[in-house]
């Protein structure tokens, strides 16, 4: 309402990071003026992220070059899933907004700036909406919310009723953000097969205690022919492909495609809480622009059962995590023989 009403104004929609504000927010936005048939072609600077609309501005831009956030000013602002800044980014931001500031975001964290700085704060007004606010939510994404209710209940509260995550249930807390995958170090790739859930592949790069890892393929509905030709772009036949044991029909057709070196990733019991522990003890890094990777780290949690947390993940939008978790595992697993354990 407010760019309908006012007139001379700037909107700054900003992420942490700007890749995953093209593929989220500012994507719905140009798709809603789409559909609206309002949207015109000679008002949108694609260059600059910038769209004029009845005399108003809006700007889409990332946080992650310091600059821009020290060198715009505006009258209202959006921060898209404002559990990525930084306390210090937002502060940044809020000194530079003369009017409002809007901020969406899942309460995935217990601790957080959002609740110390603002909540408590008199000019904050919060408003909590969940899945049955949103009647434009596919059928399959309302299914997927009511099974976490009697899946997990860490889900069901953030997801089905809009509360705060239980700290203690999130399995990696110490991820980082980086731009791009190191040139230096071992690279291998981690696959997890799907069709109706995504089918995820990962680049990773190990360089000396730490991984490295970056989003390449996640997509439904893929066949086996489809994906052969969408890993040509990122894999060539010398890379060690580690891929989901529980397919080995796939994995043989992998190879039969010009991927010799695709491996079944270790299965033995304990391998998955053995793998997230290999993830634990090394410096963890995730690129800006993996942007369903992002979403399924920052709400990748223990299991409960009977009240208590157990040493096992919920099964739940786990693809990318089951691709890198897998694949490190079993590199580190087998990495004493490699001549006898990859051949």
């Amino acid at each position: 309402m407010i760019l309908v009403k006012e007139r001379g104004v700037t909107l700054s929609v900003a992420r942490k990071a700007l890749p995953a504000l093209k593929a989220t927010a500012m994507r719905d936005f140009f798709n809603i003026l789409k559909e609206w048939r309002v949207y015109r072609p000679e008002s949108h600077n694609k260059t600059d992220l910038i769209y004029n609309y009845l005399g108003n501005q809006i700007e889409f831009f990332g946080i992650d070059d310091p600059m821009k956030v020290r060198s715009r000013r505006r009258n209202y602002l959006w921060l898209n899933e404002t559990n990525e800044f930084t306390l210090e980014d937002y502060r940044q931001l809020a000194m530079r907004t003369d009017k409002q500031i809007f901020l969406d975001y899942n309460p995935s964290h217990f601790e957080h700036w959002i609740y110390d700085e603002l909540q408590s704060r008199d000019d904050c007004k919060i408003i909590k909406s969940t899945y049955l606010d949103n009647p434009f939510l596919p059928e399959e994404i309302i299914k997927e919310i009511k099974n976490y209710k009697n899946k997990d209940k860490n889900y069901w509260r953030i997801y089905g009723l809009g509360l705060r995550g239980i700290t203690e249930a999130l399995i990696f807390t110490h991820w980082q953000y980086c731009d791009n995958l190191p040139k230096e170090g071992e690279r291998i790739f981690g696959l997890d097969f799907g069709y109706n859930n995504p089918t995820a592949l990962v680049e990773i790069v190990i360089n000396d205690d730490r991984i490295f890892v970056k989003e390449r393929i996640y997509r439904s509905y893929l066949k086996r022919p489809e994906l052969v030709e969408l890993m040509k772009d990122y894999c060539t036949e010398d890379n060690f492909i580690y891929a989901d044991a529980e397919d080995p029909q796939a994995i043989d057709d992998l190879i039969d495609a010009g991927f010799p070196n695709t491996i079944a990733t270790d299965k033995e019991k304990g391998s998955v809480f053995a793998g997230i522990q290999e993830l634990k003890k090394r410096d963890f890094y995730i690129t800006k622009d993996s942007i369903n990777g992002l979403k399924e780290v920052k709400s990748y949690c223990w299991k409960e059962k009977d009240g208590k947390l157990i040493d096992e993940p919920v099964k739940i939008n786990d693809h990318f995590m089951d691709a890198v978790r897998g694949a490190v595992y079993t590199y580190f697993n087998n990495y004493a023989e490699p001549s006898l354990t990859w051949l």
